[in-house]
């Protein structure tokens, strides 16, 4: 029998950095000043990656909001804040579930299917997300970016806290007598 490599699936590192890519680009658009947090974010999102360690993806995924934040704050255009927002939390919720699959499959099983899937249906449940925001934006903001910037913060915490209600808890299971 061989030994499982027991790092992040390869597939979910790619969907994780071309997610961070995305919120990068969407960041760096709405205002060029944020560009520097924002790529900061996206190296070491690729570090913890690289690293199979979930705290250093939480901090390169906070980094990167730490960008759209700045963003907001330099009065970047709510729909690139918005795209930038999505990114980021795909590219965290991503990269944690290839760490997870890693740690439990190993990187040489073929993770493909459910990898992407998992990773759709986080995009569709955060363009949810993301289309309410920019809704309730359109229709309270009037173009504000403050607004837009306090919004898409809610959203975002209501979208990894959705995100993490179905997470084991870290309790640890015995298995056995």
């Amino acid at each position: 029998m061989t030994e499982i490599t027991r790092r992040p699936a390869t597939q979910g590192v790619l969907l994780s950095l071309v997610a961070a890519t995305v919120g990068f680009i969407g960041i760096t658009l709405a205002a060029a000043g944020a560009a520097a947090p924002a790529a900061v974010g996206v190296v070491v999102l690729t570090v913890g990656l690289f690293r199979a360690s979930r705290r250093i993806v939480t901090l390169g995924a906070t980094a990167l909001f730490i960008g759209i934040v700045y963003a907001g704050v330099l009065g970047g255009v709510a729909e690139l804040l918005l795209i930038g927002t999505l990114g980021a939390v795909v590219s965290w919720d991503a990269g944690e579930y290839a760490i997870g699959v890693g740690e439990q499959l190993g990187r040489d099983a073929d993770t493909t299917r459910l990898t992407v899937v998992h990773s759709a249906a986080t995009l569709l449940v955060g363009i949810a997300g993301t289309a309410v925001v920019y809704a309730v934006f359109l229709a309270v903001g009037g173009g504000q970016p403050v607004a837009a910037l306090v919004l898409v913060l809610l959203g975002a915490t209501a979208l990894v806290a959705a995100l993490r209600g179905n997470r084991d808890t870290g309790r640890q299971v015995r298995r056995g007598r």
